[in-house]
Parts: structure tokens; C-alpha cells; sequence
């Protein structure tokens, strides 16, 4: 259930890394540290990085990667009395989704604490990474508002079921206040049972709806208007559904997930699920997206070629080194030292001799990198600090670290 994605704009990449200089360790494929004298080879260091702007380029589109937003505050559970207890419950656990590549939205809900959300495979298709809203503390707000104002998080896309039509997208910093919907079964329902829906129709974000079971369809195929070709069980409903609810949470009375609003066929109330245990067996099958950290579909993209480390051996990666100018050298590394997909900090071996001598970072993560650490002399100890106080690629100050 498709339709246009209007205005939004996807900011990839944000260099956030605050630390101490005295305390503050380069680490990379030598494990090396070096330093930096300020007098003898900074100008020529920054020179030869020319300035952040240029660097930022180098990540083809990656730019700013978008903070989380405030999700809405913790509730404590309540028993289901009727359908507004399941969206007092459960509201803020569905995400509005904005695929960019393809230039639509749809809906989607979390699954596992992890930051594991569960959609569509039609809502992302072939998208690597797609924007996540979760529901403002402060209301619902108009799709409008929500593309213009507030930011979005970034989601990658970690599995697809194409034939089912389904596609588990991860966000590493998701909100921890925002719980996983309770998955059900079939066994829990029958035809007449009251079925409730959340999504985000027609410029209406988190809609509620609610309709009843007409019938279990076994084994239905179906076909989009791309030739795309599907198979599951689904779960035939009179809940409304509309382009923008696919992906969406279909609720039984006692609120357990029982499917997943996928389409609308020709005529009045007519509207299907894909059954949860499609859902099930999906998660099943895949384990692993516990662990993939959400930043290495953007660096397998853009540096395919990439070395690529776990550093502190959890099973996630959270390094990346780069021979940017392809001689054989590694000469950037790519840090994303809390693993949620976001990378704090640059690394510059500007000579190819295997040791960092230039740290970037953007302290008010706003795009532009503002602060450089510096080791030109390569002593294992930061010499100097640079600052560019208007972030207009060129530097304001070098400050001398005693």
C-alpha cells in the first residue's frame, strides 16, 4: 500500500565524539596512537584534508545521520477493556516509515528490543536504509509537520521475505520506554472476533480502526502493480485499511498481534493480513539481526571493499577501514564505538604509515565537524586541538595540548 513520500529529506551522518584530549586514544588496525606538534605540520595536515565539506562528500550522500526523537512516556500496561486500551497500550509501539528511495511511507511496529521493527517487504523493497518517526510525546502530529520538523531515525533494512511480504527494519537507538508488541496465533481468534488496526492512512498519522474477521484465506497469492508475486495465509478484515497502513499491527480483542495490514483488494471492506505466523517463522529464520549494526549496509554501499572489525568481540561490527585513494593502504577508518549505526568519530592515516594522526568529530552534530584532534609527530599523545567555530570548512584556532 503505496503512495508518495512527499518532501523528506534523509540526513545519513553524524561524527559525534566528546572526550578528553589527554584521555583520548586513536585506535585502528596498528593499535597505534601518534601526535601532532603544532608548529611544524599542522597547516600542512589540514591542507592536505582540505576541508570537512570535502570529506563529508566522500561518503556519497551520507551526510547526517538523524537523532532520535522523544518517543511517547512510559505507561504502565493496562487490561484490555476495548480497542482504545490497545492503542493506549500499544500506539506509541507503531513507527510511521519513510522509504526514500522509492518515494513512499507506510507503517511498521517493534518487535524485539533490540530496535527491531517489523513491516512490509512492499513498504522498503529494495531500500538499504529508511526513515523512522515513533509517535511525539506532545500528540499526533500532521504528516506534514512530521516530514518538515521533526527528525526522523534511520532504519536499515536486515531481512526481507519477499514472497510473504515482509522486512524487518533495525534502529539500533531505539527509544528504551517503547515496548515490543505481544505476539499471538490464529489459534486466538475466529471469524466474527472484533480485529483492531494502527497506521498512518492518508495523511492521518496512527489512525485507529477497527472491523471484524471475515475470513482466513490459505495459501492466498496475490500480485502488485510492479509484477512483484505473493503467497501467504492472510486474514481477510472489514478493519478500514489504507495506502499508508501497509505494515501496520492488526490487534485481537486481548491485544496480541494476530497479522500484519498488508493490502486492500477491489471493493468495499475488503482489506487482508498477513497471518503471524509468517511473522514468526520470519524472526526464526533470522537470529542474527540482533547483531547487525545498522550503519554497515550504508559502508558496504559507498566502501564495499572495506575491512571491517569487531572490536570489542560482541559479534557487532564496529569498525571500518577504507584505502580511500585504492593503492593498497589503508588510509580512513570509520568508528562506531556504541554500535547503533552512528559514526562518532573519523580516522586519517595521512601518510600510509599505519599510524592516525588526525581525529575529526561534529560536537553539536549538526553535519559540519567543528573539532579535530592532531598527532603529527606521532608520540602516541594528542599535541593539539583545531576548532572551526562557524563549521565553514576552514580553521579558526589550534590550540596546543601541554
Amino acid at each position: 500500500m503505496q503512495k508518495n513520500f512527499k518532501s523528506l529529506i534523509i540526513l545519513f551522518f553524524i561524527l559525534n565524539f566528546s572526550v578528553n584530549a589527554e584521555e583520548l586514544n586513536f585506535r585502528g588496525s596498528s593499535g597505534s596512537l601518534k601526535k601532532v606538534n603544532a608548529k611544524i605540520n599542522i597547516s600542512k595536515s589540514m591542507l592536505n584534508i582540505n576541508n570537512f565539506n570535502e570529506i563529508s562528500k566522500k561518503f556519497s550522500g551520507i551526510r547526517t545521520y538523524a537523532r532520535a526523537i522523544d518517543a511517547t512516556g512510559n505507561r504502565k500496561p493496562r487490561k484490555f477493556r476495548g480497542g482504545g486500551d490497545i492503542y493506549e497500550n500499544f500506539g506509541n509501539t507503531v513507527v510511521f516509515i519513510g522509504n526514500y528511495k522509492d518515494k513512499n511511507t507506510g507503517s511498521g511496529f517493534l518487535i524485539d528490543e533490540a530496535g527491531l521493527i517489523l513491516t512490509n517487504w512492499h513498504v522498503v523493497k529494495k531500500a538499504e536504509q529508511v526513515a523512522v518517526w515513533t509517535l511525539p510525546n506532545d500528540g499526533t502530529p500532521s504528516e506534514s509537520f512530521m516530514f518538515e520538523e521533526l527528525n526522523p531515525m534511520i532504519g536499515a533494512v536486515v531481512a526481507r521475505n519477499e514472497l510473504q511480504d515482509l522486512a524487518i527494519i533495525k534502529v539500533s537507538n531505539f527509544p528504551q520506554n517503547i515496548k515490543p508488541v505481544k505476539l499471538g496465533s490464529l489459534r486466538d481468534v475466529r471469524i466474527g472476533d472484533k480485529v483492531y488496526a494502527i497506521g498512518h492512512p492518508a495523511n492521518a498519522p496512527w489512525t485507529f480502526s477497527e472491523g471484524i474477521i471475515n475470513q482466513i484465506r490459505k495459501k492466498h497469492k496475490w500480485t502488485y502493480a510492479d509484477g512483484s508475486k505473493h503467497q501467504a495465509t492472510l486474514i481477510q478484515t472489514q478493519t478500514p485499511i489504507n495506502p499508508g497502513n501497509s505494515g501496520g499491527p492488526l490487534f485481537s480483542e486481548e491485544g496480541k498481534l494476530i497479522g500484519i495490514n498488508t493490502l486492500q483488494a477491489d471493493g468495499q471492506n475488503l482489506n487482508f493480513a498477513v497471518a503471524v505466523e509468517h511473522a514468526k517463522e520470519f524472526i526464526r529464520r533470522n537470529p542474527n539481526v540482533k547483531k547487525v549494526n545498522p550503519g554497515s549496509s550504508i559502508m558496504k554501499k559507498d566502501y564495499p571493499n572495506a575491512k571491517t572489525q569487531d572490536y570489542n568481540e560482541n559479534g557487532i561490527i564496529d569498525t571500518w577501514y577504507v584505502d580511500e585513494d585504492e593503492n593498497g593502504k589503508t588510509d580512513m577508518a570509520f568508528i562506531d564505538d556504541n554500535e547503533d549505526g552512528i559514526i562518532e568519530a573519523i580516522l586519517i592515516d595521512e601518510n600510509e604509515n599505519g599510524i592516525w594522526e588526525i581525529q575529526v568529530m561534529d560536537d553539536d552534530n549538526d553535519g559540519n565537524p567543528d573539532r579535530a584532534f592532531l598527532d603529527n609527530d606521532e608520540d602516541k599523545k594528542i599535541d593539539a586541538i583545531a576548532y572551526d567555530y562557524d563549521q565553514d570548512g576552514t580553521w579558526d584556532k589550534f590550540e596546543k595540548v601541554s
